[in-house]
């Protein structure tokens, strides 16, 4: 058959000169960063493996569901992920969201929120909000994590103690209600030492064994300790409760049932968990671009988390994210790629088809004893502490943010904590952003206090200095500290004004027909562009009489005044 010309470039150029730089690339790879990655990958899946147990079980899914999204998560959202040293997967974060989903929607639920958070995130990233998320107050971040930290903990009390609930409490003080009720009388004495054993272990590897994996260790010491208590102990103290049977083998492809009444329904959680989802997984690319010294790209990550978090659903996993503890691991481990990540994914398989029969041996005990120390980490208590030493407007939105995830909801906490920050914020930003020159202690500047004299001895001729933003939230400022007599010739030097909004615009539109009530006369000086084509826009120049009242030169609308105060 004979090739054209087309077919020839291609066969014996393109795909060859493709193939050879692939097989490049790849031998580069292996020659100089596979080992690391490898390393590091098998330790991150060893933390990772009880880490996502404990965490599907505490949501309220099955435990191998857990391991899915480790899996999946780990290749998918690694391969395209914005960070290079970024490991995804569920985390303690997202427990509280996921088990009131739960809770109210079932298992097929939390399949359909993972899935439209998935979309959200998608668009989050296209649409390249990634460097807004920056713009959330640190006490909010660190409010609602130390919330949902106080939550987690609380609720692993009843595993650790081996209490019997009647039913599963739904929120913060039911669960509560329920451990004061259960507590003493129903008290596991074999799931208390199993957990207790276990977090003693952690604890002692995680301070002085630190190159040991704590998780795994401590999981495999609890279940050891259980299954002498199963064998050996007879009567004498009661059995741990254990997790039960994971099935051995990768995850089925399911579809899911799409219904426009259940989507609108899951809206809102579906935006809880893009939105947790899209904070933690960039605050995790920070804290590896601090520990490596790289920068990541925070709209390719969330359309990553978002690609991993769109395919999670149809393999029954949960809802993943980027997870700090892990990313930190796999940095302190020797990742040198993404491939490290990936790797870690590829590991859990192995395990999840050779170990999946011994998982029934797991007593939630020691689950619950790791995720008492994730919650314990997870809260940041010197942070939040020494945030309490911060300006009360801080304070104020910390514990706000802090007390109402804890008794309303994440969601609700986080927005009441941003509009407390905002407003907060502009009062304080109100109180510095006009300057009035009435004193000589009030003149800012040399040259400010050149003008100032010039119009002192002056009668009915003031000169104000405005500064900084003039916005909604000092508006009504700005008309009370403007005041004049009848007849007065005003001016205003804006020459460090630099925005102005609606309602500032509007206000100074008052503060001008009241002096032109009074017969007086408004020079605004030295206009910034931007603010003189809002003036424009909104007729104010128009107003004053036209261009000759805004001079560019505060000396030349001080003439025009005196000139102004002979004509009378």
């Amino acid at each position: 058959m004979k090739l054209n010309f087309y077919d020839f470039i291609w066969k014996k150029f393109f795909k060859v000169e493709m193939i050879n730089l692939f097989k490049k690339k790849i031998g580069a790879y292996f020659n100089s960063n596979f080992k690391s990655d490898l390393i590091a990958g098998i330790i991150v899946a060893l933390i990772a493996l009880p880490l996502a147990i404990a965490f599907a079980v505490a949501s309220g899914a099955r435990p191998e569901q857990g391991v899915y999204t480790s899996i999946i998560a780990g290749i998918v959202i690694g391969v395209l992920s914005g960070s290079n040293y970024q490991v995804s997967g569920p985390t303690g974060a997202f427990i509280v969201i996921l088990l009131g989903i739960v809770n109210k929607f079932g298992l097929e639920g939390l399949m359909m929120a993972g899935f439209m958070a998935g979309v959200i995130l998608i668009l989050m990233g296209v649409f390249q909000v990634g460097s807004v998320i920056k713009y959330i107050p640190y006490p909010v971040t660190i409010g609602f994590t130390a919330g949902i930290g106080v939550i987690i903990f609380t609720g692993q009390i009843k595993d650790f103690f081996g209490l019997q609930f009647p039913h599963r409490p739904h929120d913060f003080i039911e669960n509560i209600k329920e451990i004061f009720q259960a507590f003493p009388e129903s008290i596991n004495v074999g799931s208390f030492f199993v957990a207790l054993f276990t977090l003693i272990v952690f604890i002692l590897c995680r301070n002085f064994a630190k190159h040991v994996p704590a998780p795994p260790v401590a999981l495999l010491a609890g279940t050891i300790l259980s299954l002498f208590i199963h064998r050996f102990s007879g009567n004498l103290i009661s059995a741990p409760t254990l997790l039960g049977e994971i099935p051995a083998g990768l995850p089925e492809f399911k579809m899911l049932s799409f219904s426009f009444e259940n989507m609108r329904l899951l809206l809102p959680s579906a935006f809880t968990i893009a939105a947790l989802g899209a904070i933690e997984s960039l605050l995790s690319a920070v804290v590896a671009d601090g520990m490596t010294g790289t920068k990541h790209n925070s709209n390719k990550e969330l359309i990553a988390q978002g690609a991993g978090n769109l395919i999670l659903p149809f393999f029954g996993a949960i809802p993943a994210t980027g997870a700090i503890a892990r990313t930190a691991a796999n940095i302190k481990n020797g990742a040198k790629t993404r491939g490290a990540a990936i790797i870690h994914g590829i590991v859990l398989i192995f395990i999840l088809l050779v170990a999946a029969p011994y998982a029934k041996f797991i007593p939630l005990a020691a689950l619950s004893a790791i995720l008492m120390t994730v919650a314990y980490y997870m809260s940041e208590i010197p942070h939040f502490t020494h945030l309490l030493k911060s300006p009360r407007y801080d304070v104020a939105v910390l514990l706000t943010t802090f007390f109402l995830t804890i008794l309303v909801d994440l969601t609700f906490a986080v927005a009441i904590g941003m509009i407390l920050a905002s407003v907060l914020f502009i009062k304080t930003v109100s109180k510095l952003s006009v300057n009035k020159i009435l004193e000589d202690s009030d003149v800012p500047t040399e040259g400010s206090q050149k003008l100032h004299e010039s119009v002192r001895n002056l009668e009915k001729i003031t000169l104000y200095e405005v500064a900084g933003p003039l916005f909604f939230g000092i508006a009504s400022e700005l008309e009370n500290l403007i005041e004049h007599q009848n007849a007065e010739i005003l001016i205003l030097r804006m020459k460090h004004v630099h925005h102005i909004d609606a309602s500032a615009i509007h206000n100074l539109e008052i503060i001008i027909d009241r002096v032109h009530k009074n017969h007086g006369k408004v020079y605004l000086a030295t206009l910034n562009p931007s603010v003189r084509k809002a003036l424009e826009k909104q007729k104010i120049i128009q107003k004053l009489g036209g261009d000759l009242y805004t001079p560019n030169s505060t000396t030349l609308a001080i003439e025009y005044a005196k000139k102004e105060q002979r004509k009378r």
